[in-house]
């Protein structure tokens, strides 16, 4: 085989890899059935109501009851989107998903590009993100709370994308707004580019008006989701996570179950054992989590970040507060791959890895294969002990 066919194979390997890897979360996208938490709160909104429509059985699992009515915790943006599908009877739930996943692959594709990495790098980064992180976890399994994960991951990439090509401050506000609409810790990631904006080049009158055109369609979101949680709950904070309750009818705040810390749902006493678990949890049928060293084990690349810029120490600054809220919830995510709560911050990691122009050495590339082999498998590992986890169910 000549030099020229080589380059050629080597620089197409990562698309055909992509292709095949994508179809295969196609295939598990359209054989997975509607779990029906979104669906259920898209009927809602159409017979233009808040709380959910009765369901059959009295079954009322990871809703949250108050006042005699039963709600959805889920954040509403999704439910809204799907308001057509649902109306014309062809939702699929699953479909939505993979579509979604292929516009995070796109999106952080479009990111290397942007950074001026060729084609085939575009890729690897892509597959690194889709396939070698727990984002694989929640595009092969189609729940409505993996659903979320692949929509604020959506809404994170294209902010990103929007700053890097034509900065228009009010899309990129509107953007995380859309994202804290889909999932509410998202939102933090407003303060990246808050600080980017006040530590940046202007005088003080122009730092302040562009704060502005980034803050108002944000607080403007907030406002909307202030305003639906308190005509629910009465209290424009709750979103329903205080009052959400089990399969069993069991509030989570009394569930004492691995995975699943019984109290608030937030709480700072939570943080050293899901940091643990986010740092060094091992592989386990409970789904409970594992470590991100372990099922993206390029990351350690972010030791060799060649060009830690004022913008490059802003990013991560503002990726902690997102890590700490996530690790303050009492759940760690559990019936999961990996840790997928650690989505609300990864496309900032990875912008953060572009932006430093990191070389993709074969090295690099091949601890991404690695990434995507470690993390299919116990995607598949996960899926198959799912009998496991439902036999040691705490029952009433």
């Amino acid at each position: 085989m000549e030099q020229r066919e080589i380059t050629t194979l080597y620089r197409i390997w990562p698309f055909v890899y992509a292709t095949i890897l994508l179809a295969l979360i196609g295939w598990l996208n359209f054989i997975t059935a509607d779990d029906r938490q979104y669906s259920s709160l898209t009927e809602a909104f159409l017979a233009g109501q808040l709380d959910l429509l009765p369901r059959p059985g009295s079954n009322w699992a990871d809703t949250a009851p108050f006042d005699g009515h039963y709600y959805s915790a889920l954040s509403p943006l999704p439910a809204v989107i799907f308001i057509p599908l649902v109306w014309a009877g062809i939702f699929h739930q699953g479909i939505v998903t993979f579509f979604g996943s292929l516009a995070v692959f796109f999106q952080c594709f479009r990111l290397a590009r942007i950074f001026h990495y060729s084609y085939d790098e575009g890729c690897w980064f892509a597959l690194a993100f889709c396939f070698g992180t727990s984002f694989v976890g929640v595009a092969a399994i189609a729940t409505s709370n993996h659903l979320t994960h692949v929509l604020s991951v959506i809404f994170l990439f294209l902010a990103i994308n929007e700053y890097e090509r034509k900065s228009r401050l009010w899309l990129i506000g509107g953007l995380i707004g859309l994202a804290m609409a889909t999932r509410v810790p998202t939102g933090l990631n407003i303060i990246s580019f808050v600080l980017i904006l006040c530590f940046g080049v202007g005088t003080f009158r122009e730092k302040v008006i562009r704060l502005v055109k980034l803050l108002v369609p944000f607080c403007a979101i907030a406002g909307v989701l202030a305003v639906y949680n308190f005509a629910r709950f009465q209290n424009p904070l709750e979103s329903g996570y205080s009052f959400q309750v089990n399969g069993f009818g069991i509030p989570y705040s009394m569930w004492d179950v691995p995975g699943n810390t019984p109290g608030p749902a937030v709480s700072f006493s939570n943080i050293p054992n899901h940091l643990w678990i986010f740092l060094a949890g091992l592989p386990s049928f409970r789904g409970i989590g594992t470590s991100i060293l372990l099922i993206s084990p390029f990351l350690g690349y972010l030791l060799r970040v060649p060009r830690w810029d004022l913008t490059n120490k802003l990013i991560a600054i503002s990726i902690l507060p997102v890590l700490l809220l996530d690790l303050a919830f009492r759940s760690t995510g559990f019936e999961q791959m990996g840790y997928r709560f650690s989505l609300d911050f990864f496309p900032f990691v990875f912008w953060l890895l572009i932006r430093s122009r990191i070389n993709l050495t074969g090295k690099f590339r091949g601890l991404i294969f690695l990434a995507t082999v470690i993390d299919l498998t116990l995607t598949f590992y996960h899926m198959a002990t799912i009998s496991l986890r439902r036999a040691l169910d705490i029952v009433p």
